[in-house]
């Protein structure tokens, strides 16, 4: 039969990459999901550029309308200017006309405006969509990287599942009752060892000469003094 102080040593090298990698492979969907978030405000951002392009194109046929309309209004008050009959209402007339020759030139402005922030926001579109493709590819790309190691971390798992189930077959009941309620308490460690200059590995302290010595060479547990916990040299 195996040592049982080497059987220890192996379960907790064992339970302590089992934990490591179980962590690891929690992390994942996380990470996963802060990627898809990622691909999704991409995906967002560049349909609220193209959102705001399609918005300024209405605006722009909206202000050609405004002006068309602006232009044909213009041409009614010219003509009724020669059908004035009094100076009133000649004065009327012409008040009417540099009204409406004022709006046009403010419409004009507006749709001159509007082009060039077309011509900058199509410019944006199809600088955007190019950099998003990249981005969005490349995120997907570690996604699936991601996925497919956590296919080989799960199958690592399952390996060291079954190492651990085989190694705590193979300790005592007694020993693996003390062992499970020191590593609970204590936190991942259970077993520690005495170090050249006789100290704990775990809590440091210094351990005394004869504990080393049944450490060495008694078949039973020894603990450390200070933190409770296996000594092992």
């Amino acid at each position: 039969m195996p040592d049982l102080k080497e059987l220890l040593k192996e379960l907790q090298a064992t339970d302590k990459e089992l934990e490591r990698l179980t962590t690891e492979s929690e992390a994942i969907p996380e990470k996963i999901s802060a990627l898809k978030d990622e691909i999704q405000g991409f995906r967002d951002g560049f349909e609220n550029l193209k959102n705001t392009l399609t918005n300024s194109r209405k605006d722009l046929k909206l202000a050609e309308l405004n002006l068309a309309t602006q232009e044909e209004a213009l041409a009614k008050y010219n003509a009724q200017l020669f059908s004035a009959k009094t100076n009133e209402e000649y004065k009327a007339f012409l008040k009417e006309i540099e009204t409406a020759e004022k709006k046009k030139a403010e419409i004009e402005d507006q749709i001159i405006s509007l082009m060039e922030e077309i011509e900058g926001e199509e410019a944006e579109v199809a600088k955007q969509e190019t950099e998003h493709k990249q981005e969005i590819a490349k995120r997907e790309a570690e996604i699936k990287e991601i996925e497919g190691g956590k296919v080989g971390l799960d199958k690592q798992i399952n390996v060291l599942t079954d190492k651990r189930d085989r190694l705590r077959g193979e300790i005592p009941d007694d020993t693996l009752g003390i062992y499970d309620r020191i590593r609970e308490s204590k936190g991942t460690l259970a077993v520690a060892q005495i170090l050249e200059d006789e100290r704990c590995s775990a809590c440091l302290n210094p351990v005394p000469t004869q504990k080393v010595i049944e450490a060495s060479q008694s078949e039973n547990l020894t603990f450390c003094e200070y933190c409770g916990r296996i000594l092992l040299v």
